[in-house]
């Protein structure tokens, strides 16, 4: 949750996601490395506010090397 956002304000914010990760439901790996919606709102918006992606990560509690692989494969 972005902290200058008040509660209950819904996002204006376009989340793309790629489609490799909207199947996390059968998802082997570490929680760590499954982005799902939740986790990829969660670190956009903590990058908003902290503008380092190691302390948005840390902040939605997925690892920095998944945000950046999810980058590479958006494209």
């Amino acid at each position: 949750m972005n902290p200058c956002t008040p509660p209950g304000t819904p996002a204006t914010n376009v989340i793309v996601r790629h489609a490799d990760l909207l199947a996390a439901e059968d998802d082997e790996r570490a929680p760590q490395t499954q982005f799902v919606a939740e986790r990829q709102v969660a670190f956009l918006e903590a990058l908003a506010v902290t503008v380092s992606v190691r302390g948005a990560a840390r902040r939605a509690r997925v690892s920095h090397q998944t945000c950046y692989r999810a980058r590479r494969h958006t494209d």
